[in-house]
């Protein structure tokens, strides 16, 4: 099960933590939140992909699984990438990709409905 005691603070400390990029995305996948530290790392401005899907962010060839993955957790509300660092690659707003450790987080709200955030922290430089 997910921890489901997401609080502000905690999320404002994952937001600041270490200055790294940060995305939040509602229980669809829509990109509701990036951080500045993600704009310039991964080159998206929040006119670009703010109300987009999370998918434009991600390798091509990880997005159906990606989109089963959130659908899956929908149903069960068990998760087996929240709360541990992943290696992935993460798709800049120019087509290229900069691999990097995402620590994915999930709050579930009074409606039920849940939402997700992740810190990024680049693991090769950007060009």
């Amino acid at each position: 099960m997910v921890d489901s005691g997401w609080t502000e603070d905690r999320i404002n400390a994952l937001r600041e933590q270490e200055n790294l990029p940060f995305v939040r995305a509602d229980a669809s996948g829509i990109v509701k939140e990036i951080n500045g530290r993600f704009q310039e790392v991964y080159g998206w401005t929040e006119e670009a992909l703010i109300g987009q899907s999370l998918g434009l962010i991600l390798p091509p060839s990880f997005r159906d699984s990606h989109h089963a993955g959130f659908a899956r957790f929908q149903l069960t509300e068990i998760s087996k990438v929240l709360n541990h660092p992943l290696k992935l690659a993460t798709f800049c707003s120019n087509g290229t990709a900069i691999e990097s450790e995402h620590f994915i987080v999930a709050e579930k709200h009074d409606d039920g409905n849940w939402s997700f955030a992740a810190t990024l922290r680049p693991l090769l430089a950007s060009s």
